[in-house]
């Protein structure tokens, strides 16, 4: 008997790496960044809400557009007739011992967090399941069929997009430097849907 293993409907996480160093310019608008600080819940952010806008930024804005314009094209293939485009943007700020509470991002379709200053070896983004599953069983081993949760290692210069609405946040962190982190969010501007199915609307 041949036996086939399938998964329906599954979440779509890109991962890449910038593979350079950050220039000085984007450095010393970073260090600047740092300087005022907005208290989260168990971390900080910074006080700028668009940090992408500034004209330091800009390199790492195209870096990130195309990690968009992959993910939109290739791997949810949506329609020509739509156009990605970055929200808000903003860094956060984990130190040792803090975290970062569980959230979805509202009013954003993908989203997006690059690495400024994180260690693959101690450095962890968690997503979490959705949806609570209808029987809670013991499972022997955990993977992706059964996991409510799963991780990433993350280092300096990672990229990590993925779909808006999904959970997703930073246990308490064990090292000993300041995880830095640039999050962004994305949305759609264009046309969406079809006269034919009722459900055109242009934005």
């Amino acid at each position: 008997m041949v036996t086939t293993w399938d998964a329906i409907f599954p979440t779509p996480i890109l991962r890449t790496n910038i593979g350079r160093e950050l220039t000085g310019e984007e450095q010393d608008f970073l260090a600047a960044m740092e300087k005022t600080l907005f208290p989260n819940v168990d971390n900080s952010t910074s006080l700028d809400r668009r940090v992408l806008d500034a004209p330091a930024m800009q390199p790492l804005r195209s870096f990130f557009m195309e990690g968009v314009n992959q993910y939109a094209r290739k791997v949810i293939s949506v329609s020509e007739k739509v156009e990605f485009y970055i929200t808000q943007s903003w860094i956060n700020y984990t130190q040792t011992g803090q975290s970062h509470h569980r959230h979805v991002h509202t009013n954003s379709l993908v989203s997006g967090v690059f690495y400024i200053s994180a260690v693959k070896e101690v450095d962890k983004l968690f997503f979490y399941r959705n949806a609570t599953p209808q029987i809670n069983v013991w499972n022997k081993e955990v993977n992706w069929y059964n996991a409510d949760s799963w991780f990433f290692s993350v280092g300096t210069g990672d990229l990590i997009l993925f779909p808006s609405n999904v959970q997703h946040g930073v246990e308490e962190t064990a090292g000993k430097h300041t995880r830095i982190s640039l999050a962004f969010n994305a949305f759609v501007r264009g046309e969406l849907g079809s006269e034919e199915r009722l459900n055109s609307l242009t934005l």
